[in-house]
């Protein structure tokens, strides 16, 4: 990490191609009454359509600002230093930008850089942009990388202070321990460090960020240029972060159109739509609740949001609220993960109805037949029964048998050769331990690799996610600065991009009804709902989202009172304690509840890394509702 606020890395000879550059670049602050930002995917590195990018940069736009990602996808990749996505993906898509930022003139701001925003994966993606440059000749252009992880110590000392805190209820206290065994530690930095990025050095073409607050590049880019309704600017990065996916079906290139009382948000494929309902439903997505949103400095507020159908592709949005920490108070979050242990799994299927019949009890004699032949060393074993409760865990109520059964075994120990150890045990008592009634002798499992048990490496889990109080803003993360001298020898071949191979989202004329049939009288909650899923919001949290597609519909459920924080407990065998938000949210015609996670999200023994499938409870919620 840099030690200095601001590196300056070039000769005299190319800070004079600088300014010559800056001369001819717009001042932070503007006079004009409308921005536009373009983000061509929700995540960097993904991939997103050539056609819409070059058509979306021809016709006008003030920057591209995009998401690298974020620790949706567990714990491994902070822990381990690994990327979400390919690097090759990573380079298709800033050789993109790149090239749109040097044809167009317009800057690019990229935060969360390679998914944990970890510093070697800013200075990767700010090497790839370099290579670009040199590669095909591009003007000179200022790069900026922004740093965030976190020094140890003054985290040690935070706690000292006592200002450190658990992010959420079912987060626990920080210890010394945590802080020690994680890897690294990044913060999320909020709009600051890359207004201040831009502000000093004004004619910047790209910034890229380390861990950010996913809106925190679209506020600070609004504010810069002279847009100051944080309510506004944040609501607005709170969509477009994301890219398209509160589109209709879900796609991926969206474009906002800040004004001063307002923005519109309007996807970019024509295969696609927005209605006010998907749009106000995205601020359900990944969050606690939907009406006040945490984030560094402050939350914003939705209670008072309008949402107004524009056109098929576009809605606008109003009258959010931005409200600031008091001074001093500043907050940030805090990210680490650890390695604890190695494991090793395997992978295979039951069929035979006779093992099924009696599978807890079979497979309890297998884990106590390996028990008692391993000798010397700790380990731990997690038999995932897909087609019983595999997916949902202990949040299954419906535990009854198909005619088929995934097994997965996790197996954790202190090194691999131990994991292998006791998973080629185990697989081997699936394979042949004896059960009543047997008639098969030939085998039980039925695995579809070979060698079926697989070392995994080290196994990862989350030890960090809290809050520092009274955190700087600005001086966390540190901010370099260079020139990257091109010789600005490209020329632009007569056609700029090829068309995108077309791929429409599955088509059905019908609505698809649940199974088995809901007794007369009644219906299921899926039958009548237009949005119904789960999701992690964070990974020591289980978000619930239902949305309905009008008014007569929502407000019929809710005033059935069959949707509570107690109905919420029971249909998922939790506390009442455990349930952590309950709420139905007007603006978007939706019902929100959020429940402690039974299972830290990515650690051992993990059956749903995402929690995007732990909505069928709610799915099969029965309304006294006569069938439509």
């Amino acid at each position: 990490m840099p030690s200095a606020a601001t590196v300056n890395l070039y000769s005299c000879s190319e800070n004079s191609l600088r300014v010559r550059k800056f001369a001819t670049m717009s001042p932070s602050k503007t006079t004009t009454d409308e921005i536009r930002i373009f983000t061509p995917i929700g995540q960097l590195g993904q991939g997103f359509s050539e056609e819409i990018f070059w058509d979306t940069l021809e016709s006008g736009i003030d920057a591209m600002i995009m998401d690298g990602g974020s620790t949706d996808s567990g714990p491994g990749r902070l822990a381990l230093g690994k990327t979400n996505v390919p690097k090759a993906g990573l380079v298709r898509d800033l050789e993109l930008l790149t090239k749109g930022c040097h044809l167009y003139n317009v800057p690019v701001l990229i935060g969360s850089a390679g998914g944990d925003g970890e510093n070697a994966f800013v200075d990767a993606c700010v090497e790839i942009i370099r290579d670009c440059i040199k590669k095909n000749g591009y003007r000179p252009m200022d790069i900026l990388s922004i740093y965030s992880e976190i020094p140890k110590d003054l985290i040690r000392q935070k706690m000292k202070d006592g200002l450190i805190i658990p992010c959420g209820g079912a987060v626990p206290e920080l210890q010394d321990s945590d802080v020690e065994a994680a890897t690294r530690v990044v913060a999320q930095m909020g709009l600051e460090p890359y207004l201040k990025a831009m502000e000093e050095n004004r004619g910047f073409d790209i910034i890229v960020g380390g861990r950010a607050y996913d809106p925190a590049p679209y506020a600070a880019f609004c504010l810069y240029k002279g847009f100051e309704d944080m309510g506004l600017n944040y609501a607005m990065g709170k969509l477009m972060e994301c890219g398209a996916q509160c589109s209709v079906p879900k796609s991926r290139e969206a474009l906002a159109i800040m004004r001063r009382d307002s923005f519109d948000f309007r996807c970019l494929d024509p295969k696609s739509k927005c209605t006010v309902t998907s749009v106000a439903s995205h601020f359900l997505y990944e969050k606690t609740r939907p009406d006040v949103l945490h984030g560094p400095g402050g939350q914003l507020h939705l209670n008072d949001a309008k949402f107004e159908q524009i056109d098929n592709q576009t809605v606008r949005v109003r009258d959010a609220k931005f409200h600031a920490e008091p001074e001093g108070e500043y907050t940030v979050k805090l990210e680490g993960a650890r390695i604890a242990g190695y494991h090793t799994i395997f992978l295979g299927a039951l069929r035979d109805p006779i093992l099924i019949s009696q599978l807890d009890p079979w497979i309890a004699w297998i884990e106590g037949m390996v028990k008692s032949q391993v000798r010397g060393f700790e380990y731990e074993v997690k038999i995932h029964r897909y087609g019983v409760n595999g997916v949902m865990g202990p949040l299954e109520l419906d535990t009854s048998v198909g005619k088929e059964v995934c097994i997965v075994g996790q197996v954790k120990a202190a090194t691999q050769a131990q994991a292998d150890q006791v998973a080629s045990m185990t697989k081997f008592g699936f394979t042949h331990a004896p059960y009543a009634g047997q008639l098969a002798t030939a085998g039980n499992f039925a695995w579809p690799l070979t060698p079926c048990e697989i070392s995994m490496g080290p196994l990862a889990e989350f030890c960090v996610y809290h809050i520092m109080r009274k955190a700087d803003p600005i001086g966390l993360f540190p901010i370099k600065v260079e020139l990257f001298a091109g010789a600005n020898t490209f020329v632009q071949e007569v056609t700029t991009h090829k068309p995108s191979l077309k791929i429409s989202a599955p088509k059905s004329a019908k609505k698809y009804p649940l199974e088995p049939e809901p007794v007369a009288g009644t219906c299921y909650l899926g039958d009548i709902a237009s949005v119904l899923r789960s999701k992690n919001s964070g990974p020591y949290e289980l978000t619930l989202d239902v949305m309905f597609g009008d008014q007569e519909t929502y407000e019929r459920v809710k005033t059935s009172g069959v949707l509570s924080a107690e109905s919420i407990a029971k249909m998922y065998k939790i506390s009442n304690k455990d349930v952590l938000a309950c709420l139905f949210w007007d603006p978007a015609m939706a019902f929100k509840a959020t429940i402690k996670r039974p299972q830290v999200s990515g650690g051992f023994g993990e059956s749903d890394t995402h929690g995007s499938q732990q909505h069928i409870p709610l799915l099969y919620t029965t309304l006294p509702w006569g069938r439509t």
